[in-house]
């Protein structure tokens, strides 16, 4: 955490009327970076059709005729856009270098669950607000609000309120999409943890003062490396299984129903090389002969697929019992590609339970990021095409032949969705949905 971790929010609210947001870049630099995306960018996006390769150039034309005279936050919105129109959760927007981030950002950090918009972490003035439930941002309901903001991300649903919380808190972005009446505070309405009802004017603080992290850190409680004066809306202690441990990228442990396995990523992280944990995992499958797996892919936002692709398919067949699969909205890019391999496998061996993962069977991934050279934003072009659920073979840049994971179905055969109640009360859904069907009282 770099800076300013004493300012308060009241001294952030005596200061928000001195400037909106940052001053833009000039005419000139804007139109250069548009010329870029209509040069690097468009041609490279694979995701497209031609219906929205065309609307992609025609609201590129727009911000072009706008150039000079668009706000940083304009141009993130508009570039945003753009991108969204692929319909495809790999491309998008990059912006999280230090140069492109905007200036400021609210106290809060968000997490849309399924049945609620909860605040999962609040800063100074505001920590009264963790564990609050946001009943509406400038007087629109979380529903209303998502029908505005939807059109920055592309994707399933479910994965972009998981992402566009992010610029739901960045400044300028609402004022941008016409939702909010300035760029350096929105206005919440929230029911706190004790059922009290309040509304609250908030003002953006320095991004200096915000932790960083990955969408899915921000379910446990436990502080992000830096952070300072921030409250979490949970206790750290008697956090469930999923959630302890937090930065650890896999976990291996023994539990009253079975060895359970929890992966966060598909590649090494820093000081957790991956294959030292597979190899500890099959060590303690064939020495313990478990009765029953759970492989937790819950959280696992992707990586390497080739690092757990071969231990995913002989999973199943080290079992002489099943193999519970939990999967949900954060299971995104190699993650489910390893959920794939996994079912595909085992077959009638592996039971799904959870909810929806987070990207459709057939999506674009691979690619990479045109960079630009004034707003210092990012634009990430996709070019490789994989169709888990019945293939695409024959199809332009089809990925689905390295990997033979095809056909497959991730849908889950016990729903048991990671909610905002049971995330507040400290449970584990899927956890117990696994020890109902085994015949184990959770």
């Amino acid at each position: 955490m770099r800076g300013i971790a004493g300012l308060t929010l009241a001294g952030v609210l005596m200061l928000a009327g001195l400037a909106e947001a940052a001053t833009p870049i000039s005419r000139e630099a804007q139109l250069q970076d548009l010329a870029q995306v209509r040069a690097e960018y468009l041609p490279k996006e694979m995701a497209f059709t031609p219906t929205t390769r065309a609307a992609a150039e025609a609201r590129l034309k727009t911000l072009e005729a706008r150039a000079g005279r668009l706000t940083p936050s304009d141009l993130l919105v508009g570039l945003a856009e753009v991108a969204a129109l692929a319909d495809n959760a790999h491309s998008g927007v990059r912006y999280h270098t230090p140069e492109a981030l905007p200036d400021k950002r609210l106290p809060l950090r968000l997490i849309w669950f399924p049945d609620a918009l909860v605040v999962a972490r609040a800063h100074g003035d505001a920590a009264d607000l963790a564990g609050a439930r946001v009943l509406a941002v400038e007087g629109l309901s979380p529903d209303a609000l998502y029908g505005r903001v939807r059109v920055l991300l592309g994707g399933k649903e479910l994965d972009r309120k998981k992402r566009v919380t992010e610029l739901i808190e960045s400044e300028g972005v609402l004022k941008s999409l016409g939702v909010a009446r300035e760029a350096a505070a929105l206005t919440l309405r929230l029911r706190l943890a004790d059922g009290r009802k309040v509304t609250r004017r908030i003002a953006m603080i320095p991004q200096a003062v915000t932790p960083t992290a990955e969408f899915e850190r921000l379910w446990a409680p436990q502080a992000l490396a830096g952070e300072t004066g921030w409250t979490p809306a949970l206790k750290p202690d008697a956090v469930p299984l999923y959630l302890r441990d937090a930065d650890r990228p896999f976990r291996l442990e023994t539990t009253p129903v079975g060895l359970y396995l929890q992966f966060r990523s598909n590649s090494d992280e820093d000081g957790f090389p991956i294959a030292d944990f597979l190899k500890a995992a099959e060590a303690r499958i064939a020495a313990d002969k478990p009765a029953n797996l759970i492989v937790d892919l819950r959280f696992d936002i992707g990586g390497n697929l080739l690092t757990t692709l071969d231990f995913m398919r002989k999973l199943p067949s080290a079992m002489a019992g099943r193999t519970y699969l939990l999967v949900g909205p954060y299971t995104f890019s190699a993650g489910i590609v390893s959920a794939a391999a996994l079912e595909k496998s085992g077959g009638d061996r592996v039971v799904i339970v959870g909810d929806e993962v987070g990207d459709r069977m057939r999506f674009w991934s691979e690619g990479d990021n045109v960079r630009l050279a004034n707003s210092k934003l990012a634009l990430r072009y996709t070019n490789g095409q994989w169709d888990l659920g019945a293939g695409c073979a024959g199809e332009p840049a089809c990925l689905d032949h390295f990997i033979n994971v095809n056909p497959v179905s991730l849908e889950p055969d016990v729903r048991a969705p990671l909610t905002a109640k049971a995330w507040l009360a400290r449970r584990d859904p899927g956890m117990e949905a696994v020890m109902r069907l085994i015949g184990t009282r959770p």
